[in-house]
């Protein structure tokens, strides 16, 4: 049952969690020469996290609910936009070459290392929306739009979706300068790799790249801006033609292989 006092109280509170977390912007933390860069997203999952817990409790568990619809509303708008994007750039992309294009599909590695250890843990379902892509943006609504917002896919894709906002930026950063110290690849591949599809991500290993070869800053921006934009722009197809599917025949395997164990364990 709707209640409107509650529903009003809860859109307010998110109107006024976005302007705050867009006026504290992006923060960076220098660390040894590892740049670890905080977006607004980040303030603002922290100052839901704290209206949530505070003693008021206006927002609350009922508001999930409506939450997963507005997500819904505002994931079909920035798949728009991805689309639109897409159009627009296919010039870009083909002047990128074929590596820039090519080196999204190790993001289909997740699949193959992750979803194994993810069934193994005992995740069921969830396991498909976290282990089909890195889950971003373009994933969510994919998944979205499959399984509904209320599914099992749905819950797993979001938690590694939040996982790697608040920890992708870190990771990313620290990744890159320790690859590009001990030589395993090149700052212009490191830079390359870094986009991942996600800006707070590219944002954090670019930076750590930049601070180490600050004269190679234009062609790492380069590199890793146009890298970002393919993978965003590639997710989506990728995701719906190669990840979801094969999770899903990879899941299917596993389970019944794990179900046939356990029978001939049982008859043992």
């Amino acid at each position: 049952m709707i209640n409107i006092k509650r529903d009003f109280l809860f859109h307010i509170s998110v109107l006024i969690v976005a302007v705050i977390s867009m006026l504290i912007g992006s923060k960076s933390l220098n660390i040894g020469g590892i740049t670890i860069v905080f977006s607004p997203l980040i303030w603002a999952m922290i100052l839901v996290f704290i209206l949530y817990k505070s003693p008021f409790k206006y927002i609350n568990t009922k508001n999930s609910e409506i939450s997963n619809y507005m997500m819904g509303i505002m994931l079909s708008v920035l798949i728009a936009k991805l689309g639109v994007t897409s159009g627009s750039q296919l010039e870009e992309m083909k002047k990128a070459g074929v590596a820039l294009v090519l080196q999204n599909f190790g993001n289909l590695g997740t699949i193959l290392i992750s979803l194994p250890i993810a069934m193994i843990l005992g995740l069921k379902r969830e396991s498909i929306g976290m282990c089909h892509a890195l889950s971003r943006e373009a994933n969510v609504g994919l998944i979205q739009d499959n399984y509904g917002a209320n599914s099992p896919e749905f819950r797993g894709v979001m938690a590694v979706y939040i996982i790697g906002t608040i920890l992708g930026p870190i990771i990313m950063s620290v990744i890159s300068s320790i690859t590009i110290s001990l030589g395993i690849i090149t700052p212009l591949a490191a830079a390359m790799g870094t986009g991942a599809g996600s800006a707070s991500m590219m944002t954090a290993g670019i930076s750590a790249l930049i601070a180490n070869y600050p004269e190679l800053e234009s062609q790492m921006l380069a590199y890793g801006g146009l890298s970002n934009l393919i993978s965003s722009v590639i997710a989506l197809p990728l995701g719906i033609f190669i990840g979801l599917p094969l999770t899903e025949f990879l899941y299917k395997k596993i389970k019944r292989e794990k179900k046939n164990e356990g029978i001939q364990t049982k008859n043992n």
